[in-house]
């Protein structure tokens, strides 16, 4: 292992240059875990404290607060950088003794295989004498901190299995303290939770206990139940209960189409129908299924955990973005990257149009390896060429007059966001937070959704026949097994008219699988009633764009999507499920439906006038002919 460092005083005292170079028996991936992440090492480097954004736009934010007194504001650049090889970031002061920090760190593969070259550069310079003593003390910490790193990076390498994470950064200091403060809530908690749940409370517990502040102050349960291998609904479940139960605190992001930054708001109040982002400088609709997040952070009781800020605009800030550059007037910037199949895209700081690119695994005539692109009056193209996983190579070239900022995006990070269209459907949110509603003058979109009504048939000549108490009582357990047959297909319901029901989900083959199961429970139910309790259902399901109101102390859904749904719904016979015409577009229903067909159901396409449609629509009918769930 060779290690060189070099350190350069110019200018008498006042600009001071470190570099490090060594290398490290890890591969660059686990590397780049630890240098990438500015945010921790800003504050184990430097020194520095929480700083605050007082202004942003497309070329810069304006940051108060982070080297204190000495050098109190200071404008922060745009990164450039590409994952996982290089970053760099300058730093210009406008108030105090410091002038200018500048780092850059880039990650090199080695003659060793599985190992890294790392080489990091800081500049620091201050203003007059004075500014160059405090340039040197903040040289001096960076380089204490990166020697810290590198002995991290070397015992990690020497003692752990590569398979492992490097942990990364350290854990808390005062442990045993949080435990104590957090175990009296959990185990208020524990008699509300199986037995899955209350495994998934401790780990929740031992994290509060375990994490570093910065990381805490944003937990985001689908992400964890990835990491722990739970369920997704257990994990939010638990959360829930915990926001409630005093351990957690529940809050909402805004995030950004593009960056995926969040913008914190403190209610479904506070939500509005559009949002924008200084660091992308876009307007965006805000969308229920996409960029509003809700998060956790542990209570103050338990343990203080801020959103602190170190850094702005770095990878690790931006996940979703793999590289980011500037193109000047005139010229042709080259990224070469590796890549795994996926969607990923071209974009240009402040423009809303986006370029598609698809990557794939196979090696067909029309499948490249390189491709170019032309901003061309303020614009990228639509989509380019696909191109072959591994590595490529993308041209960009700036026809336009001025300099752009060009961002290369994978999208995959927003599928770990517990949406608000996932959380406020749950019976259980709107049970233990019936007051987070939007405010009642808001609606948000919530793009495409797939609603499902269902209604009973026979309830009227039951109720004759059985009395009301005896009926009522039936119909409740009808609401009940409908509920469960929605939520075991991640549906949600939003609410009951009479005996009906009406219920949401992201997708279209959940809605399609969540009617049939309802059917199934249905004719489950009205066999163990006996034969006196003729009951059966019919249900319509369709897809399309919605809007969430507030309605009633809670989030309901609203829009010509789910008047057609009822409409739907109102053409369908007795233990029938009806599909719209958008259901059955979606490849993944269709496959349903071939899977039913092959199960003995039948299915007929049908042309009828819908109210609300001036045409008549082409719907398809599914008659089961399999057994009821027992």
């Amino acid at each position: 292992v060779s290690v060189r460092t070099i350190v350069v005083a110019e200018l008498s005292v006042t600009l001071h240059h470190h570099e490090a170079v060594f290398d490290i028996a890890l591969p660059i991936d686990q590397v780049w875990r630890v240098m990438s992440d500015t945010q921790h090492l800003n504050e184990l480097f430097f020194g520095l404290k929480s700083a605050q954004v007082v202004a942003r736009d497309a070329d810069k934010a304006s940051l108060r607060g982070t080297f204190g007194i000495l050098a109190p504001e200071y404008d922060e650049y745009p990164w450039s950088f590409q994952v996982p090889r290089r970053y760099h970031n300058v730093r210009v002061f406008h108030r105090g003794v410091l002038k200018r920090l500048e780092t850059t760190c880039d990650l090199d593969d080695v003659a060793v295989p599985g190992s890294t070259r790392v080489r990091y550069v800081v500049d620091v310079e201050g203003s007059g004498i004075f500014g160059g003593l405090v340039a040197r003390y903040v040289l001096a910490r960076s380089t204490r901190g990166l020697r810290a790193v590198e002995a991290m990076l070397r015992k990690q390498a020497q003692s752990v299995a590569l398979a492992q994470l490097i942990q990364w950064p350290p854990a808390n200091l005062f442990r045993d303290a949080t435990l104590a403060k957090a175990r009296p809530f959990a185990d208020a908690i524990v008699a509300h939770l199986n037995v899955d749940e209350q495994a998934i409370l401790e780990r929740l517990v031992l994290l509060l206990a375990d994490g570093v502040e910065a990381d805490l102050a944003r937990l985001r349960p689908f992400e964890l139940a990835e990491h722990w291998g739970t369920a997704r609904l257990d994990t939010l479940t638990v959360f829930l209960r915990a926001a409630k139960g005093g351990l957690l605190r529940l809050s909402w992001d805004l995030l950004c189409p593009s960056c995926e930054a969040p913008s914190p708001v403190a209610t479904l109040k506070d939500v509005t129908p559009t949002g924008h982002c200084p660091a992308c400088d876009i307007d965006f609709t805000v969308d229920f299924t996409d960029n509003v997040e809700a998060t956790f952070s542990p209570e103050p009781q338990v343990r203080q955990a801020e959103r602190l800020l170190f850094c702005h605009g770095s990878p690790s800030s931006t996940k979703s973005w793999l590289a980011q550059f500037a193109t000047e007037p005139g010229a042709t910037s080259r990224l070469q990257i590796q890549l795994g199949p996926g969607r990923y895209r071209l974009q240009t700081a402040g423009q809303a149009r986006t370029c598609a690119i698809e990557v794939v695994d196979v090696d067909d005539n029309d499948v490249v390896s390189a491709a170019s692109a032309t901003i061309d009056g303020n614009a990228l193209p639509i989509s380019l060429p696909r191109l072959r996983a591994g590595l490529v190579e993308l041209s960009i070239y700036n026809t336009d007059q001025r300099r752009h900022r060009v961002q290369f995006v994978h999208r995959v990070l927003a599928s770990a966001a517990a949406t608000a269209a996932d959380v406020s459907g749950l019976g259980l949110f709107r049970e233990l937070f019936g007051d987070e509603v939007l405010s009642p003058d808001q609606h948000v979109g919530v793009g495409r959704m797939t609603i499902l009504f269902t209604d009973l048939v026979g309830s009227t000549a039951m109720y004759e026949l059985l009395g009301d108490a005896a009926a009522y009582g039936l119909v409740r357990q009808h609401f009940k097994v409908l509920t469960a047959a929605i939520e075991r297909h991640r549906g949600r319901v939003v609410k009951t008219v009479g005996d009906a029901v009406m219920a949401a989900f992201d997708l279209p083959e959940h809605g399609a699988a969540a009617g049939r199961a309802c059917i199934e429970a249905m004719a489950a139910l009205t066999t163990s009633a006996g034969a006196s309790a003729s009951l059966h259902l019919k249900v319509g399901v369709h897809t399309g764009p919605c809007l969430a109101i507030e309605a009633n102390g809670a989030i309901d859904y609203f829009g010509r999507t789910v008047n057609v749904a009822a409409r739907v719904e109102s053409i369908a016979n007795a233990d029938e499920l009806v599909l719209s015409w958008t259901m059955t577009a979606v490849p993944q229903v269709k496959a349903l439906l071939e899977q039913w067909r092959a199960e003995g159901a039948t299915t007929l396409v049908d042309r009828r006038l819908v109210k609300g449609i001036a045409t008549e629509v082409e719907v398809t009918r599914v008659s089961l002919a399999v057994e009821v769930e027992s």
